[in-house]
């Protein structure tokens, strides 16, 4: 009797169902897909946020109780080859023309008069006495206006390479003066050594140099009248300098307003922070073979996104920087290095900082040998001289949050399709678990490939802080919970594929309180649609 009971129960049931499956399909055209309409939770984000969205990862040193330092190091500035020597691109003519009308008769093979000179570079107020080329090129254009090819010799005394005498020769094919030939010969001047005291080794700024012609020994000789001539012009372009001896001269260079960019803080999009102590160490190095003297005028911290400048006061600025030059080893150098520690107790640092630059804009005067040639011209430097100035910042991270600002943008784990949409409308409930000594605000916007925001969901309630014992260190997570509607023109905007953007946005419960910073905080964020679904409605 228990079976039979049994039986009927199963067989009722199996009726129930087709009866249920045949409502549900009855109206739908054949070879459609079955759907209906059921609300359920869908989770559509989970994501963290971690200390490592403050600042990166790279910069923060965890002591052995786990807090964390910030570590940072830049260049504040850096003064290069090029604002204390520049070697101008330089032409040079030498002609060789008969002294009397002529005609004279000239055998093949006859040298003509060698034109020997000496031509002074412009370099203002530096004095070279040897200078090594790192690049740059000469170029000889030989012009012959005598009826026999010659052969055109470009010879520089004063310059070697790899232990040898330089010059430059090329044939020219015989010309006129109505109709000159001209050839152009060009040297590579990298690795080249030039002693620029001319002759008698008694100048500075000299190239010294020679022309010499021979008429073409396979010719029949020429006659020449004092209308043909012969004409060398030298051109050196591109000159850049591996190293030069000479004397720099005293002068002062005003360098500025220069920037330099700051990565430091580029995670943090709004909002501001107390900095509880902060120290910058300041380290001034002089890689040039001169004695200098700086004055840096401002260095002023720029916050490009709130239009914010902070001003450094301090033993930085405002004060001679004196820098004894640096020793050459032959072939290299030793730098000469001041230094400087600036902290809350002597300087503007902590304004400075809290004001989160992506920018510096500095303006100093550099003065070049203000004892004047103290090194009896014997003043040098390297290509890879420079004068520069490198911060490094330590910052325990213990501080307070007012609207501190970070960001993940994720991709939302959406149900269906973009042709056909497995949500239509609902609300979103945002559990998160907070391991932060902070209270947070939370913020969804949909944004473009640009991070300019096309929509946004309202949330409605706050995140509560961790819970913060007596050192101000977080003893548990608090889970919290918030919501926000989630319009069907919202639901279509998710479904092109954009993606969402997640803000969470941090204040200190007690603003006079610097509270520690731990490695392992974090923020877990589960995003859950409390939606009404269409099962099977794009598959």
């Amino acid at each position: 009797m228990r079976n039979d009971a049994a039986m009927a129960r199963v067989a009722s049931a199996f009726a129930l169902v087709c009866a249920l499956l045949a409502a549900t399909t009855g109206c739908r055209k054949a070879g459609e897909p079955s759907r209906w309409d059921v609300d359920l939770l869908a989770p559509l984000v989970n994501t963290s946020l971690t200390i490592g969205d403050l600042v990166a990862d790279s910069l923060l040193v965890a002591g052995a109780d786990g807090q964390l330092t910030l570590l940072y190091r830049t260049e504040l500035f850096g003064i290069r080859l090029d604002t204390l020597l520049q070697v101008p691109d330089t032409g040079i003519t030498y002609s060789y023309v008969l002294p009397i009308p002529g005609p004279l008769f000239f055998a093949a093979g006859a040298m003509l008069p060698t034109d020997e000179d000496a031509t002074t570079l412009d370099l203002e107020d530096v004095q070279l006495r040897a200078l090594a080329i790192r690049s740059g090129r000469l170029d000889v254009a030989l012009t012959n206006m005598i009826a026999s090819g010659i052969t055109g010799t470009f010879a520089l005394p004063g310059a070697t390479y790899n232990g040898q005498p330089v010059a430059v020769q090329g044939a020219v094919p015989a010309g006129s003066p109505q109709a000159p030939s001209t050839t152009t010969l060009t040297r590579d001047l990298a690795g080249h050594w030039f002693d620029l005291r001319g002759p008698d080794l008694d100048q500075v700024n000299a190239l010294h140099s020679q022309v010499s012609i021979q008429l073409d020994p396979n010719g029949a000789g020429a006659n020449v009248t004092n209308l043909d001539s012969v004409k060398a012009v030298a051109t050196y372009t591109g000159i850049v300098p591996q190293y030069a001896e000479g004397y720099f001269g005293h002068r002062t260079e005003q360098v500025g307003p220069e920037h330099t960019e700051l990565d430091l803080f580029d995670r943090i999009t709004h909002g501001l922070l107390d900095i509880d102590q902060v120290e910058a160490r300041i380290r001034v190095t002089n890689g040039v073979g001169a004695d200098l003297r700086i004055r840096i005028h401002e260095l002023v911290a720029q916050n490009t996104r709130t239009g914010t400048e902070v001003p450094l006061t301090g033993p930085l600025v405002g004060v001679p920087i004196n820098l004894t030059r640096a020793l050459d080893l032959g072939g290299g150098f030793q730098p000469t290095a001041w230094n400087a520690t600036l902290h809350t107790g002597n300087s503007s640092i902590a304004p400075f900082v809290e004001n989160l630059p992506d920018r510096l804009r500095y303006t100093m005067d550099l003065e070049l040998n203000p004892l004047g040639d103290v090194s009896n011209g014997h003043d040098f430097l390297y290509y890879e001289s420079t004068i520069s100035a490198q911060l490094e910042l330590e910052m325990p991270l213990r501080l307070i949050a007012t609207d501190l600002t970070v960001e993940r943008t994720v991709t939302p784990d959406l149900p269906g399709s973009a042709d056909g949409h497995g949500l239509r409308e609902g609300s979103l409930t945002l559990f998160a678990t907070n391991g932060f000594p902070f209270q947070a605000r939370l913020m969804l916007d949909v944004v473009d490939a640009d991070g300019l925001v096309v929509g946004t969901i309202p949330v409605v309630g706050e995140v509560a802080s961790g819970e913060v014992d007596p050192d101000g260190l977080v003893r548990d997570p608090v889970r919290s919970s918030c919501t926000a509607s989630l319009s069907p023109a919202m639901v279509d905007l998710l479904y092109t594929g954009l993606p969402l953007r997640v803000r969470a946005v941090f204040n200190t419960a007690d603003q006079a309180q610097h509270l520690p910073l731990m490695a392992h905080y974090r923020l877990d964020l589960q995003v859950v649609a409390d939606v009404n679904q269409v099962v099977n409605g794009d598959e």
